[in-house]
């Protein structure tokens, strides 16, 4: 009886050090300490940073953040880049206040033509670059351009002054102190996570940054994969872009500008491979709240402005230098 009870002892032990070196291995870990860190430093130093509204205020800035980071996880664990993700929000977010304005749209309905002018400008972007075989760093690069030309030639001034309870209720309203912006995020964050790591799709887009040749062997729809992928990115803008005119009601030719490396940045801190074939949604989610931080934390701590960009890069180079360290030692003891 005594030698069951010191096995059984022995093997919950082993489960218990399984789990925990799991949990301290996982790509994840690494930024999730230095989020945890970052918030208790700040609010030791700023007591009212860790106050709910401002708590709250900060979550709902990184909803749009993490909504377009998260399909931009797809495409960069495809192996792929979008740099026009930024002029695709600012566009479709015009395009819709325009056509509410200007033509007599439904705000509802000018969203739907915002998002297919989403899945267009997404489609052209796969198009090329799988059909062209031209990188889609240059791809998107000259689309970014393209589309913030066409933008300012939509119109050169803000769009503001719409009224549509509804549409602005459903995108921006509260649900007591909470935004809803924040429940739109977290469902497509837990939807972005459950189909990266549940499904065939998510599977696929793996196995196709991480080989491509491998994934064109197995069946794998390499060239259909990525142009989804490129389709979720456009379309992730076309609707963060309609979260911000709710919150905001209005609209500047120039927004979006510079969005996409930041979106870059919270994929990439979070953990997800630059190269391809291994991303996390969870990371990501916490790459843009450790942003988000870092940018009301040197706000709280009232360091100058002009400066605030250096320390955020600073940050990132942190960051993504732990999450690489710790990847590589969790890689070590696998083997």
């Amino acid at each position: 009886m005594q030698k069951t009870d010191t096995l059984a002892g022995q093997t919950s032990g082993s489960h218990f050090q399984t789990m925990l070196s799991s949990i301290f291995g996982a790509r994840e870990f690494g930024i999730l300490a230095f989020l945890v860190i970052a918030v208790i430093v700040i609010g030791f130093l700023r007591p009212t940073f860790l106050a709910p509204n401002n708590i709250f205020n900060m979550a709902r800035q990184m909803a749009q953040i993490t909504i377009m980071a998260v399909a931009m996880t797809y495409l960069i664990t495809a192996q792929e880049l979008d740099l026009s993700i930024g002029s695709t929000f600012g566009f479709c977010t015009l395009l819709m206040g325009l056509l509410a304005k200007d033509h007599g749209f439904d705000l509802w309905l000018a969203l739907g033509v915002s998002i297919l002018a989403a899945v267009v400008i997404g489609l052209i972007n796969g198009f090329i670059t799988t059909r062209g075989a031209i990188p889609s760093f240059i791809v998107t690069l000259g689309m970014l351009s393209i589309v913030r030309g066409f933008t300012l030639l939509l119109s050169p001034w803000p769009v503001s002054g719409l009224e549509h309870p509804t549409f602005f209720t459903v995108l921006a309203g509260n649900i007591g102190p909470i935004s809803v912006q924040i429940f739109w995020m977290l469902a497509i964050a837990v939807v972005g996570s459950l189909v990266l790591n549940r499904t065939t799709f998510g599977y696929n887009v793996r196995a196709t940054g991480s080989n491509r040749a491998a994934a064109v062997l197995s069946g794998v729809p390499v060239r259909r994969v990525k142009m989804i992928a490129f389709v979720l990115v456009s379309v992730s803008a076309a609707f963060a872009g309609a979260l911000s005119f709710a919150h905001l009601t209005s609209v500047s030719p120039t927004a979006g500008a510079g969005l996409e490396l930041t979106i870059i940045a919270a994929v990439v801190i979070g953990g997800t491979a630059l190269f391809g074939g291994e991303g996390t949604v969870i990371g990501t989610v916490l790459g843009a709240a450790l942003l988000t931080v870092m940018r009301n934390g040197v706000v709280q701590l009232g360091g100058e402005g002009r400066l605030q960009e250096a320390f955020l890069g600073a940050i990132i180079i942190v960051a993504v230098l732990i999450h690489t360290h710790l990847g590589k030692k969790g890689g070590r003891a696998e083997h």
